[in-house]
This record gives C-alpha cells, structure tokens and sequence, in this order.
C-alpha cells in the first residue's frame, strides 16, 4: 500500500507515475480471479479476474451502463490491456459481458470485494486498544432492475470513515432485511466495530449475532419495538446532563442536536443493553423559517466510558454515510435509471460501484465525480490504483 494516499492523489492529479505501488497487497485481478467463473472453458479467451479488472476500471471511470462499460474496454490501449493482464486488442461482444456478469456468483464477488476493501482501509491488525470503527448497515433497492419477479434489494455494511463496503447480500424475494442481517455480518470481523442500524434492526438476536462476534451495536429504537420504546421515553431525561451539543449549519438549513444518555443496565428489556441515548434534533429552514423538532432514542451495548460522549454523538450522525453512498451511486452513476436487469448482474452492478467509490475514498477523493472524470481521462492512473502497474 502506498506511504500515503494523499501523495498517490497528488500524483494522479500531476499524472505522475507512483515508484512505490501496493506491493504489500494482492492485485486486485488475482482477487477478483477467485470468482467463480461461470464460463465454460471451450472458447474462453480472457481470464475472469483481469476482464473484471477492466470492468472495474471502466466504472472507476464513470461508465453506467454494460455497453459503455465494453466501449471503455474496446477503446483501451494496448498498454492498458496489457496492464490489466490482457494481450492484444480486447474485442468484447456486450452480449457477452451482459451474459457473463448476468451468471457471476454475487456472494462470492462481494465476499471478494469486501476483504480486499477491508485490507486496504485497515490501519493495521486490530488491538483492544485500537479506535472503534462505526459499521453502517442499510439497504437499498435498485429501481431500475424492475422486473415482472420484483426489483432487486441489496442490504450492505459500510465502514463510517471510508464508505469501503465491506460486505453486501441480496435480500432473497418475498423476504426483507431483517432475514439478511445474519449472513450479511457472518464471517466479519466485529472485535473493533461499532455497528449503527435504524429502528429495523433493533432486533434481540442482531444484537445477540453482533456481541457474539465480539462487537458492539447502536441501534434506533422506534414503534417497531414498543414495549423497549415507551420504556425508553419514561427514562429520568430531566434530570439526566447534557453529553453533547453540536450547532450546525448548511444545506440552507441550521440544526441543533442535543444528546443525554442513561446508564440502563440491567432496566432495559434488550439483550447487552448497557446505556440508553436520548437525541433532540432542532431544525430550522432559513428559506421558510419554519423549525421543527424530532426527538430520537437510542441503545447500545458500550459501557459508560467506553467512549468520549462526543463520539457516541458522532457514531450516531455517521451512520447516514452510508445513505450517503447510495446518494453517489444514484447521482453520479445513475444507479436507480440503470436498465441492466437481467440475473446477477444488477448486484453485480451495484458491487463493482461500491468497489469504485470506495477504492477512490480510500486514496483521497472526496468528490467521486471529479474521481470519476480523472480516470476516465488517464485510466493508466486507475491501473495504478488497482495495483496492476509496476
């Protein structure tokens, strides 16, 4: 992995090739290779890890759709090509691509994807002193695959600081989230995780799955767990202190947000529940001058001073990174008027996204469609950023 990623962004922008490229790390082709590929051998003329490679490159680059991404590949130069682990001219027929991302296995591209995404992010191997890291989890329908079956809804956990999914399931049909949470986080290492969800996944065994696995949670609580939500309303807040207070402004907006918390255990009729949260939020809208106040409540599993309070405060506002990501994927990708429908490939889609956004945060974009411009206009730097040059 490169000293320093801002440097590697810095020479990107002076398109200045790298002398130390990720030689601690897999290149991402060899990874991807893992895939199952579900071409028959007869016939096959590219290996599957570097075609996706180029896949991921075209998308790095901004492409939306199956056949911009074959035009991407088809226009490439050779030295690219061969970058990538390919000879020759790539001639790429977008039948056959639609067909092959259509077969992928996705649970075994995102279980890829997903530890690769977390090697890179790690700072290092895990310590019980090392800061916790908030694990968002949401899910998000993919419009555009609508079909006579139904649409395609993928749950994902996505680390707070980076956007990096690092894990990411199909929700099965005539199922919801709530059934994909298990496998989503099985096999994830949550010994330094904090995982952030709404009020649908303030379920007993979640929490019960996530402390298993040596984590800890902070989940919403709504109507949807009565009996833990009117408890937590009768909660002594009067007399609790103020935690934290932030005051912020923009969007055409100024919003206060006030915190006080409750050391609850063992009073709360919720598995590992250690302290109960309290959140006002204070709304005013410059344009309309109107204000408007939400309360919400909170539990989590850290003990009382686990964390500094202005922390708890900001696992709590972090979560909405991950709505933030699947903001950039509609607007800058143009995921929900996206037409690819056909079998795995709309997750398969949306995967090598989630791969692109968060390679590009990694190395220091906070703009993904300036990332997106830059690559598509010098996609040797992309090559570097997927470790594929020398």
């Amino acid at each position: 992995m490169p000293s320093s990623p801002i440097d590697m962004l810095t020479r990107h922008s002076e398109h200045v090739a790298l002398s130390d490229p990720w030689t601690d790390l897999p290149v991402l082709a060899e990874v991807l290779d893992t895939v199952p590929d579900p071409r028959s051998r007869h016939g096959r003329r590219y290996r599957l890890g570097p075609l996706l490679a180029l896949t991921l490159l075209a998308v790095l680059g901004g492409a939306t759709s199956i056949a911009a991404i074959n035009r991407s590949i088809s226009g490439y130069d050779p030295a690219v090509l061969s970058g990538a682990g390919l000879t020759g001219t790539a001639r790429l027929a977008t039948s056959t691509l639609r067909r092959l991302l259509a077969r992928l296995d996705g649970n075994a591209l995102d279980a890829a994807i997903g530890t690769y995404l977390a090697t890179v992010a790690a700072d290092g191997p895990p310590t019980s002193r090392a800061p916790l890291i908030g694990l968002a989890i949401d899910g998000k329908t993919l419009r555009g695959s609508r079909t006579g079956a139904g649409t395609v809804h993928l749950l994902a956990a996505a680390r707070h600081d980076t956007q990096t999914v690092v894990a990411q399931r199909q929700v099965t049909a005539k199922s919801n989230e709530i059934s994909a949470f298990t496998p989503l986080l099985t096999g994830l290492d949550l010994s330094n995780a904090v995982v952030t969800a709404d009020a649908l996944h303030t379920q007993a065994e979640h929490a019960r799955q996530i402390i298993a696995a040596g984590g800890h949670y902070l989940l919403i609580v709504k109507g949807n767990q009565p009996t833990l939500h009117r408890r937590l309303k009768t909660l002594p807040w009067r007399d609790a202190f103020l935690s934290d207070r932030t005051d912020e402004r923009g969007h055409g907006r100024r919003e206060i947000r006030r915190m006080k918390i409750c050391t609850v255990r063992p009073g709360l009729p919720f598995p590992h529940a250690a302290q109960a949260i309290q959140v006002k939020r204070r709304r005013t809208d410059h344009k309309t001058g109107k204000t408007t106040i939400v309360t919400v409540y909170a539990i989590t599993s850290l003990p009382v001073g686990r964390l500094p309070h202005a922390r708890l405060a900001a696992l709590i506002r972090g979560h909405w990174s991950i709505e933030a990501l699947h903001h950039i994927r509609d607007v800058t990708y143009r995921e929900d008027a996206s037409r690819v429908r056909t079998g795995a490939a709309p997750r398969i889609m949306a995967s090598l996204r989630n791969l692109a956004i968060g390679l590009a945060r990694l190395v220091g974009w906070t703009n993904i469609a300036a990332a997106t411009d830059h690559y598509r206009s010098h996609p040797a730097d992309g090559l570097q950023l997927l470790g594929l040059t020398t």
